[in-house]
Parts: C-alpha cells; sequence; structure tokens
C-alpha cells in the first residue's frame, strides 16, 4: 500500500499520526504540506494532518487513526474490552481539546512561548505574512474557545490540574490502560510532546516523573518494546 503523509512537524496532531505509522511499522512519503496547500483545500479540510492511502485521502488526525487501523490492523489502536474504549475515546477527546489549547497559548500568546515561533517561518517577507496571519488565527481560536478570555493565573490552574490528571493517568503505566498503546496514548503523546517545547509547561512536565518516563517511552523509540 501506498501511504502519502502531509506533515507539519509543529503540530501535535501531526506528531499523533506520525507516531501511529511508526509504531505500525507502516512505510509512508511525507509531504511539506506548504508545497501542497492547493492539493489540500482541494480534497481534504485544507489542515493538516492529512494522508494518502493509495488514492483515499482522509483528514484529521482521529478519522486517519481510525482508517490506518482498518487497512493495517496490527498491533491494534483499540483495546479489545468495550469499557476501555469508551474510556480510550474519551481520553482521546480530552488531550486533543483540553491539552490542545493549553499547548497553543503556552506556545503562541505566552511571551517566552512565542519567541521562536516566528524563526519557523523565515525572515522572508513570505515568510513573516504568514508567521502573522497564523498568530492572528490562533489568538481568535483561543479567545472564541475561551482560553484567552482567563487570567494568566487561571490558565496556569488549569494547566497543573490537567498534567496532574495526565500524571495520574499514567501511573502507575507504561500506558493509560496498562501494557499496551492505544489510541489515547498517542493522542496525550502528541500534546504533551507539543506543551514539553514550551517554557512555562514544559518546566512543569520535567517535575512529573510518569509523564516524563511516557514522553520518553514514545520519542524515537518502538512502543512495542
Amino acid at each position: 500500500m501506498t501511504v502519502v503523509f502531509y506533515d507539519w512537524p509543529y503540530s501535535p496532531f501531526c506528531m499523533k499520526v506520525r507516531a501511529i505509522l511508526d509504531y505500525k511499522s507502516i512505510s509512508y512519503r511525507t509531504v511539506n504540506p506548504l508545497d501542497a496547500r492547493g492539493k489540500l483545500r482541494r480534497r481534504g479540510t485544507g489542515k493538516v494532518p492529512a494522508v494518502e492511502i493509495d488514492g483515499a485521502f482522509v483528514t484529521d488526525s482521529t478519522d486517519i487513526a481510525y482508517a490506518l487501523q482498518d487497512r493495517f490492523p496490527e498491533p491494534p489502536l483499540f483495546p479489545p474490552a468495550t469499557h476501555e474504549r469508551g474510556l480510550s475515546h474519551a481520553i482521546e477527546d480530552w488531550a486533543d481539546e483540553s491539552l490542545y489549547f493549553l499547548g497553543l497559548y503556552y506556545r503562541w500568546f505566552e511571551v517566552e512561548g512565542r519567541k521562536p515561533v516566528a524563526a519557523v517561518f523565515g525572515n522572508s517577507l513570505k515568510g513573516r505574512l504568514v508567521y502573522r496571519y497564523y498568530l492572528r488565527l490562533i489568538l481568535r481560536q483561543l479567545k472564541g474557545q475561551g482560553t484567552l478570555r482567563k487570567s494568566p493565573d487561571h490558565v496556569r490552574r488549569d494547566l497543573e490540574r490537567n498534567l496532574d490528571a495526565a500524571e495520574s493517568l499514567l501511573t502507575p503505566g507504561p500506558y493509560v490502560l496498562g501494557d499496551m498503546p492505544y489510541l489515547c496514548d498517542f493522542a496525550l503523546w502528541g500534546q504533551l510532546n507539543y506543551l514539553s517545547r514550551t517554557p512555562v509547561a514544559g518546566a512543569s512536565i520535567r517535575k512529573r516523573g510518569a509523564i516524563t518516563a511516557f514522553l520518553e517511552r514514545l520519542n524515537g523509540a518502538d512502543a512495542r518494546s
């Protein structure tokens, strides 16, 4: 099967999909989405991550996970028991929603977190314009979702409570639901990995042993080992 992955390496959702592809040992070709913007708009949401599997175009990290599971069933992304499957779905959704907006806040709004972002887009006029476009777009999203309407102290309390929850879910580990990683683990890993690269959240994460061990376990290693 031919798999093409439209991957923006800084996106937590692309991190999630990339980890799943690697965990399932799926061979794939990576395409820079900046080089394929027209195709992404024509065939999907215009956003990444996106994959093509033998010509079938799939967007949204959760839809991609289900499509990959259908075509590459081993190792499984979903636990066999009904109750655990429900928990996996709920935890994935929490990670992709609650943790995601905390990550955006600490990368795009918090002063120290925002400093390195512009460099990713480069110093050209086009790069600076693209950066300003995404900055405005993301800050609007944060305000509409509600995080940006909170005080910094309030957002910090939200961060600590959510990290405490993640630490509890990963204790005793090694994964959220036991010895095997499932879709909830890859979603949680993507968002925690993104948060860990920001100054404020990264410092908080490093104080939590279960989260730190979990990130190292899935970071660049075969999750089955």
